[in-house]
């Protein structure tokens, strides 16, 4: 990753928010074998927002400035959506790490000189400071329980598979 000194605003406010989240799921996964729920559900409610702030905020700015998405936003949602299936059972270990395998690969999609955050804050400019007043301003998603059900997504490829068929035509 490059230094805040060299990223916009944009992708400061959002590389500083994958920092922080990041360290609630270390703090999750502390003790081997076990996730701490107060730090996960934490990480949880904070993933969902910062979801929110991409799909809510960022991205239609990016379309409306645009004209059209950038061509990367098809994949991001993909995973937006893999991401939130895999949050609602109970976590546990093995769920973590799926969660793990899609979120460093689309952090780093996000990240740094070319990613996704330097294009919005290129493309956003003269926009980007109201841009992240509105993202500071947004208030908490709110969280639903856990749920264990049969039909709850605990995969990575499973949740990647249900999410890109209903992102197909986006």
């Amino acid at each position: 990753m490059t230094g805040t000194a060299e990223i916009g605003q944009i992708g400061r406010y959002l590389t500083d928010d994958h920092a922080r989240l990041d360290a609630l799921l270390a703090r999750a996964m502390a003790t081997p074998g076990t996730v701490e729920r107060g730090a996960f559900d934490a990480f949880r409610a904070g993933l969902l927002r910062h979801i929110a702030l991409e799909e809510k905020i960022l991205l239609p700015a990016v379309r409306r400035a645009r004209g059209e998405s950038l061509p990367a936003v098809r994949q991001l949602r993909i995973e937006h959506g893999a991401l939130a299936s895999l949050l609602v059972p109970t976590p546990t270990p093995e769920l973590v790490a799926e969660i793990q395998s899609i979120l460093v690969p689309h952090d780093a999609r996000e990240e740094g000189p070319g990613g996704v955050y330097d294009q919005c804050d290129t493309l956003l400019g003269s926009d980007a400071e109201a841009i992240v007043a509105r993202m500071r301003a947004y208030p908490p998603v709110r969280v639903a329980p856990y749920s264990d059900g049969p039909r709850v997504l605990r995969s990575a490829e499973d949740a990647l598979r249900m999410s890109a068929r209903s992102h197909g035509g986006r």
